[in-house]
């Protein structure tokens, strides 16, 4: 009971409270004084006790309920529904009498659909709050689900497998009280929640919500399965990758329209491969492109470069697949050993490839440093050149894109034409297209690794 309750009850006007009985009281009331001896009362009728005197007396009943520590206040759930049904009715009379979008202002939509996003945001960080607790009930049960995953994917309109993961982050806040405070502050969206959820640990929480506050999706979602590769072990992860091989597959059909679909599964191993197959190719096709003046997206580029692969004989451009493995890992501890284009890879594709003859850069963490090697031309030394690409994570540093394909390097700090150095501190790698918004767009790169600010024109 709270300071604010016993004042209330002790400033009670007209009467003092019975406190006779021993431990916290469920009921208190009050007692009217005596007047010499009085028959007991009759029991109370319309609101009142008759006395016995020919008076009635008007009495007020407090009940105070107490509660543990820590639980919550009488009525404090049925308020949190009743707001939420309220919010719910009050967005049904947005939908209803919204203005047509296409009489908005084009600045207005967008302060709509960001408003729109923070309300999202809120509203899944509710959902997995209280998701555990609905699936301790035995409502999905009583309605014929087979599990609450099930039900909570009827419900919400999703997948098994998010359902599954709204589940799994309800189940872990209580553990990573960071990313709980996260949730409250309704800092994440429902997908990146649940992503964070299946990595964190106590020891990872902090760094992965770092990572979560300048990375798109896709980057985070690569984040977080490089921090689970890395607790795996070496017996694990061979498993994992011999299953995922096992599940290999090809589909195509033809779609509605008569387009021509497909997609397949298949190792990391065997997608970085892949991925740097038509990433060279498809280099060769934007150039020829361009020289023709034909402007066309990457995705278009990728798939002739796809079609020249398979129908016109092969790669016909050196490739490079770029395999990053830690020493520790090599030596069956734990550490990170992943293909950057495609995610976590085993240790021993990196030890075929060795034994292949890769070609094999090592980077040694106490070895040179790279911070001092400077070059006046534009040539950008080989051991410079590699650190950059370890540093960035082979991405594209701009917040939010994260391009693993057609990455260049820039002078971020200092342009190269105003005689900005080739050294570390003045550059980054960036995609094509971020790299042209850069040069000619009047965009700015600002800040440095893990700390990138992208700043467009006013």
């Amino acid at each position: 009971m709270g300071d604010d309750d016993a004042n209330r009850i002790n400033d009670y006007e007209g009467g003092k409270y019975d406190r006779s009985t021993s431990g916290p009281p469920t009921a208190c009331l009050p007692r009217r004084r005596a007047h010499g001896h009085h028959p007991a009362p009759s029991p109370m009728k319309n609101g009142t006790f008759n006395l016995g005197l020919g008076e009635h007396v008007f009495y007020t009943y407090v009940v105070v309920i107490h509660f543990p520590a820590g639980s919550p206040s009488l009525g404090q759930e049925d308020a949190v529904l009743t707001e939420l049904q309220g919010m719910t009715k009050s967005l049904d009379g947005l939908l209803q009498s919204a203005v047509d979008p296409a009489l908005l202002r084009t600045t207005d939509a967008v302060g709509i659909v960001e408003a729109a996003s923070a309300v999202e945001q809120r509203a899944a960080a509710i959902k997995t709050l209280y998701a555990k607790r609905a699936s301790e009930s035995q409502v999905w049960a009583n309605r014929g689900h087979r599990s609450p995953e099930a039900w909570l994917a009827q419900t919400t309109g999703t997948s098994y497998g998010q359902a599954a993961g709204t589940l799994n982050a309800s189940e872990k806040l209580p553990e990573l009280p960071g990313l709980a405070k996260a949730v409250r502050d309704g800092e994440l969206s429902g997908p990146k929640l649940n992503e964070l959820a299946a990595a964190a640990t106590p020891e990872n929480e902090k760094q992965l919500l770092d990572a979560s506050k300048r990375q798109s999706f896709k980057q985070l979602r690569r984040t977080c399965a490089n921090e689970k590769a890395k607790a795996r072990s070496v017996e694990r992860d061979e498993a994992r990758h011999e299953r995922i091989h096992k599940d290999r597959y090809y589909r195509s059909h033809t779609d509605d329209e008569g387009a021509y679909c497909f997609e397949g599964k298949t190792t990391t191993a065997v997608g970085a491969r892949i991925e740097a197959a038509i990433g060279a190719e498809a280099d060769k096709v934007f150039k020829e492109a361009y020289a023709q003046g034909r402007r066309e997206s990457a995705a278009a580029y990728r798939l002739d470069a796809l079609v020249n692969l398979i129908c016109g004989g092969g790669a016909k451009v050196d490739t490079q697949v770029v395999l990053r493995v830690d020493e520790s890992r090599l030596r069956g501890e734990e550490g990170r050993c992943e293909a950057p284009a495609t995610g976590p890879v085993p240790v021993s594709e990196v030890i075929g490839a060795i034994l292949a003859g890769a070609f094999v850069k090592v980077l040694a963490h106490n070895g040179t440093d790279i911070t001092r090697v400077t070059h006046a031309g534009r040539h950008i030394p080989a051991e410079l050149l590699t650190a950059i690409l370890e540093r960035d994570g082979y991405t594209c540093v701009r917040p939010g894109c994260g391009a693993t394909a057609t990455l260049e390097v820039h002078h971020y700090k200092v342009d190269h034409a105003k005689g900005g150095p080739v050294a570390s501190w003045n550059l980054c790698t960036v995609c094509r297209r971020c790299h042209h918004l850069l040069t000619h767009g009047g965009h700015h790169l600002e800040g440095g690794p893990g700390t990138w600010t992208w700043i467009p024109p006013p």
